[in-house]
């Protein structure tokens, strides 16, 4: 079977704050073994629709509800089953990035898609997440999707080789080939001249202008901090390198510093290479190629380019050169859907959310709820967005949106019904 995978963000810690999972033993022979332990009501566990089950930190599984033994045909010896088991991880049809438990630890809540087939050929769609924070216990869910929306996963494929793995588009994170490289000291001087390096990723920052932006109260040995920093940031990204070794990740050229384009991935590269792909795929009139691109940038942009460092003015330009080109598949999806409002006004949405003061969008957006009649909530939108405008500007919109219901021809329909 056919089953996408998608690592979601942390689900958040139960509420009782009680070791909530039972024994094995306390659960051994019973198909959805005490969900009352998870303050979930028994009958809401088993009339969930899809199936959802709880694994330990490798991946056994502990607790089931009636939907996922139906959906993967489970019996009394599916207790302790591991998610190798259960889903094909480690073979040749299996998940890309390996075990699933093991990504999603690795994950820490961010999303990772993955594909794999199974012999049945039954397309499944399987969610999985950290239940708590130190990866004792993950939940999934399974559920049938004859078509999974989501493309295959960009993370897995893409980033097996590289060295480093940034991830700049929402909070930034730092991967190695051995897992997660989190901390304090992404927050530090250290953390922020990787993300200044990533911000001028691909050339050669000169080290008076790294001391500018970092060192200007250190006057007298700048360079020499520099060069301290340096070394504490190769440090963290390579904590095995020999002594005298030759550094991989942080290269020293021509009397500055730069990231090795072969070593680290960036997800902003990534984001614009498939955003481009896209607009060259629909200039050649393919479609469905351009809107799994464009679907792919999407999967990618978690967020505003280095969100976790909104005051750094070094960082500004490319935020914002990053969001504008997050606009390109947004407003290209929902024309490519313009034959299902439904998935069009949800693009318009989410590009009305990135840009609140843009009437073009506005009125694209209010035009399409208009004419699928859902005229209250597009009154109630129009009127949040004169009260933005005259809030941050003292203005109004250009447009009525009387204007809006005459032009989507729905106005003389309004006259008729009164």
């Amino acid at each position: 079977m056919e089953i996408l995978v998608r690592i979601g963000r942390q689900a958040p810690t139960p509420r009782s704050g009680k070791d909530s999972v039972a024994s094995r033993q306390d659960v051994k022979g019973s198909r959805s073994p005490r969900p009352d332990d998870f303050d979930v009501p028994a009958e809401v566990f088993e009339h969930l629709p899809n199936g959802i089950g709880v694994t330990d930190r490798v991946g056994a599984l502990i607790t089931w509800n009636g939907a996922l033994e139906e959906i993967l045909g489970l019996d009394d010896d599916a207790l302790g089953k591991t998610c190798c088991e259960l889903f094909g991880c480690g073979t040749p049809d299996g998940p890309q990035g390996g075990c699933l438990t093991e990504q999603a630890i690795h994950a820490r809540g961010r999303p990772l898609d993955d594909v794999i087939r199974c012999p049945d050929g039954t397309p499944l769609w399987v969610t999985l997440a950290l239940l708590r924070d130190d990866g004792s216990r993950l939940v999934f869910e399974v559920r049938r999707s004859p078509e999974p929306r989501m493309p295959p996963p960009l993370r897995a494929r893409v980033t097996e080789k590289a060295q480093i793995q940034v991830f700049t588009l929402g909070r930034t994170e730092v991967l190695s080939r051995d897992g997660p490289l989190g901390g304090d000291w992404l927050d530090q001087r250290t953390g922020q001249l990787l993300k200044y390096l990533t911000c001028e990723r691909h050339r050669v920052v000169p080290t008076e202008e790294i001391a500018e932006a970092f060192c200007s109260h250190a006057a007298p040995s700048k360079v020499n901090t520099v060069r301290y920093f340096i070394h504490a940031l190769r440090k963290r990204l390579e904590p095995d390198r020999p002594k005298r070794g030759r550094a991989s990740v942080v290269l020293a050229r021509r009397g500055g510093y730069t990231l090795n384009d072969a070593a680290v991935w960036i997800d902003a590269d990534e984001f614009e290479a498939q955003v481009n792909a896209g607009v060259a795929a629909l200039a050649h009139g393919e479609r469905g190629a351009a809107a799994e691109r464009f679907e792919r940038a999407l999967s990618l942009y978690q967020g505003d380019f280095l969100a976790d460092e909104p005051y750094a003015e070094w960082a500004l330009m490319e935020r914002d050169r990053l969001r504008a080109l997050a606009e390109k598949p947004l407003h290209a999806l929902s024309e490519l859907h313009a034959d299902d409002p439904e998935v069009a006004a949800g693009y318009l949405e989410k590009l009305a959310r990135m840009e609140p003061f843009d009437g073009g969008v506005e009125r694209e957006l209010l035009s399409l709820w208009v004419r699928q009649g859902r005229l209250s909530r597009a009154v109630r939108h129009y009127q949040a967005f004169q009260q933005r405008l005259q809030r941050e500007f003292g203005g109004r919109p250009d447009f009525g949106f009387s204007e809006i219901v005459v032009a989507s021809g729905t106005g003389s329909k309004l006259g008729e019904s009164r």
